[in-house]
C-alpha cells in the first residue's frame, strides 16, 4: 500500500505530460491544418552514360503533396525535384521508378507517372559535308558561280538510329534577287535520303556562312538625249525649240545600271541673253558603271521672240460688197478673235483696231452663212475666231 502511494507523483507527471502533447497537438493542427496540394513538375534525367542519349522519356510528373499548410502555401516547384536514374541502363527500353525529392514536412502521396518508360540508344557523331541549294530564278543577264560554305562540313550528334539516317546537310540561298557576290549566315538542315528533315539531332555548327559568286552580264539600251538648259534669253525673246544630233545614244551597261535609265543627260547649255540660236557641242552625262560610244553630241537651241496667245473680245464685223440698191446685215455683229505672235505685237491689239470681214458681193437676197475673215498685222497668227460662221441677211 505505501509502495503504491510512492509510485502516484510519478503516474500523475506521466499522465500530465501526455495530456499536455495531445492539447499541443490538438492546438497545432487546429491552427495550421494538414491540406493537400497537386503540382506538375519538370522531370530530369540522372545518371545518363556520356556514351548514350536518350531517345524518349516522359517530360513532366504530377505530384500529389500532403503537409502543413504553412508548409504547402510556400511550397514552388523549385523546392521539389523529380528525377529518374539513368544509372548502369544500356541502349533499349526501360522502366524506371520516378523520385520526388520534397521537403521533409511534405509528404508525396501519389506520382503519376510513378514508373517512366525511358528509351536510350547509343550517342554517334558522324561528319557530314554541307551542301548548297539554289532556289529561285536569278535576274536576267546574271551568271551564277560555284556557291561555297566556311566550315565545309558539320558534326551531326545524337542517337545512332537517327543519325544513320542523315544523307545530307544543307543550306539554301535564294538567288531570285542576285545581282552581286551574296555571302550570308544560313541555318543547316539535315535530311534523310528521301528529303525528309531528320529532327532531334544535334549539329555543330548549326549556322554556316555561305558564300555564292554573281557575275551580271551587260546589255545595251537607245535612250534618248535629253538637253540641258540654263539661263533665260534676252528680254522678248524665248526658246522656240531644242534640236540634237544625234537625237539618241546607245549605252552598254549591266541590267541593275540601265533598268532605271531613261534618258542621257547633256552638260549645261547657258542661253542667258540670247537674241539668237545657240549652237554648242557638249558632253553626255552618263550613267555610273555604263559607257557609249557616243561622248558628245551637239545641240542647237532656237531663240526667237516672245509669243503669246490671246483671245480679242468683241471684234467688230464689217460686211463689204454690197449690192447698190440692196442692204445688209450681219448676226452677230461681234466675234471673239484667238491669235498668237511675237508679245510686243500681240500686246498692242486692240479689238477696236481689228475687223471681221464679210464678203456680200455675190450674196444674193436673203440669209447665208459665211465665215469672217480677220485681217492681222504681220508675224501675229489666226488661231480661232467664235463663232467660226455667222449669219450674212442682205435685203432691200
Amino acid at each position: 500500500m505505501r509502495r503504491r502511494l510512492a509510485n502516484m507523483p510519478l503516474l500523475y507527471a506521466g499522465l500530465s505530460l501526455v495530456i499536455a502533447t495531445v492539447m499541443w497537438f490538438y492546438v497545432a493542427t487546429a491552427q495550421n491544418p494538414l491540406i493537400e496540394r497537386i503540382m506538375t513538375l519538370d522531370l530530369h534525367v540522372r545518371g545518363l552514360s556520356t556514351t548514350e542519349v536518350v531517345v524518349q522519356v516522359p517530360t513532366r510528373v504530377q505530384v500529389h503533396l500532403q503537409g502543413p499548410r504553412s508548409a504547402l502555401a510556400l511550397l514552388v516547384p523549385a523546392l521539389l525535384d523529380a528525377s529518374v536514374d539513368l544509372s548502369g541502363l544500356g541502349p533499349g527500353e526501360h522502366r524506371v521508378p520516378v523520385y520526388i525529392a520534397a521537403p521533409p514536412e511534405v509528404r508525396v502521396v501519389e506520382r503519376t507517372p510513378s514508373e517512366a518508360v525511358v528509351v536510350l540508344d547509343q550517342l554517334l557523331r558522324h561528319r557530314v559535308p554541307v551542301e548548297v541549294i539554289l532556289v529561285g530564278v536569278p535576274p536576267p543577264g546574271v551568271t551564277l558561280g560555284i556557291p561555297r560554305t566556311q566550315p565545309e562540313y558539320v558534326m551531326v550528334s545524337g542517337a545512332a538510329t537517327q543519325v544513320e539516317e542523315v544523307r545530307h546537310a544543307v543550306v539554301t540561298l535564294d538567288t531570285s534577287q542576285a545581282r552581286q557576290q551574296l555571302v550570308s549566315s544560313v541555318p543547316v538542315r539535315v535530311l534523310d535520303a528521301t528529303g525528309q528533315e531528320v529532327r532531334g539531332l544535334t549539329v555543330d555548327p548549326s549556322i554556316v556562312q555561305a558564300t555564292l559568286a554573281v557575275r551580271e552580264g551587260t546589255i545595251t539600251k537607245v535612250i534618248p538625249v535629253v538637253p540641258t538648259l540654263v539661263g533665260t534669253p534676252a528680254s522678248g525673246f524665248a526658246v522656240s525649240g531644242v534640236t540634237t544630233s544625234p537625237t539618241t545614244v546607245v549605252l552598254l551597261g549591266s541590267t541593275s545600271t540601265l533598268q532605271t535609265v531613261q534618258a542621257a543627260v547633256t552638260g549645261p547649255i547657258d542661253v542667258s541673253g540670247a537674241r539668237g540660236d545657240v549652237t554648242k557641242r557638249v558632253t553626255l552625262s552618263l550613267p555610273e558603271g555604263s559607257s557609249s560610244a557616243t561622248q558628245q553630241v551637239t545641240v542647237v537651241v532656237h531663240i526667237g521672240r516672245s509669243q503669246l496667245a490671246r483671245i480679242l473680245s468683241g471684234v467688230p464685223v464689217r460686211i463689204l460688197g454690197v449690192p447698190k440698191g440692196l442692204m445688209a446685215r450681219a448676226t452677230p455683229d461681234r466675234v471673239d478673235v484667238q491669235v498668237e505672235g511675237p508679245q510686243e505685237a500681240v500686246q498692242r491689239l486692240a479689238p477696236t483696231g481689228l475687223s471681221a470681214q464679210v464678203d456680200a458681193s455675190h450674196a444674193g437676197r436673203g440669209a447665208h452663212h459665211v465665215t469672217p475673215r480677220v485681217v492681222l498685222p504681220n508675224g501675229v497668227r489666226l488661231v480661232a475666231v467664235s463663232p467660226a460662221q455667222i449669219s450674212l441677211i442682205v435685203g432691200p
